[in-house]
């Protein structure tokens, strides 16, 4: 009996999101992955010409599953009426500390992989699917009237923030220092957003150019 494509793409997805999140990408091998799937090792490149597009499509799946866990984290917050941008913001980075830790390999993985390696219109999409992460920090921005930012500026700041907590998050999961290495990055991640908050307060409005 013929294997269904769909069945076939999405069970080498699972194979690879798992070599990936077991050792990176150099895990990633084109006969280890046809050996547990059970398929001929043509059928992955047919499928996905090249290990770079396996690679992407494992990108595209994380990025998504991350931002339905962002936009779930919001409702979460609108239904228990946390409302303020702190609240609000320091869930996000929860949210995204949780599925760091939950991905360590595979999100490293991710991080390593350059656009260039695409072709235009894949590589646009993939820009378009961080941009979206993006988008859920700057609506949280753009709620807070008191901030008085422009969208532009919303923009700026939702950037700064994600970088600043991505550094933290991603230099404490990877951490190999004695203790509690998830408290002490959540301390450092709510500091970050006190104080960055803060400024903003002080300063509403300000964009340099």
């Amino acid at each position: 009996m013929a294997l269904d494509k769909d069945e076939v793409s999405s069970r080498v997805l699972d194979i690879a999101e798992d070599l990936l999140n077991e050792g990176g990408a150099i895990n990633l091998k084109a006969r280890t992955i046809a050996e547990k799937a059970g398929i001929a090792v043509g059928s992955i490149y047919n499928l996905y010409g090249d290990l770079d597009g396996l690679h992407l499509a494992v990108n595209f799946r994380l990025l998504d599953r991350l931002s339905r866990a962002g936009m779930e984290t919001m409702t979460q917050m609108q239904s228990s009426r946390v409302l303020d941008t702190k609240g609000r913001l320091l869930a996000l980075a929860r949210t995204y500390l949780e599925y760091v830790a939950a991905h360590p390999h595979s999100w490293a993985a991710l991080l390593a992989f350059s656009p260039a390696r695409i072709d235009a219109a894949r590589r646009e999409d993939y820009i378009g699917r961080l941009d979206g992460l993006f988008g859920i920090i700057t609506k949280v921005l753009m709620d807070d009237k008191k901030l008085a930012l422009d969208e532009e500026e919303c923009v700026l700041n939702a950037r700064i923030l994600w970088s600043s907590v991505h550094g933290i998050v991603t230099s404490g999961v990877s951490s190999r220092a004695s203790g509690n290495p998830e408290v002490e990055t959540w301390r450092q991640v709510d500091h970050l957003v006190t104080v960055y908050l803060a400024g903003l307060e002080r300063h509403p409005g300000r964009l340099t150019h």
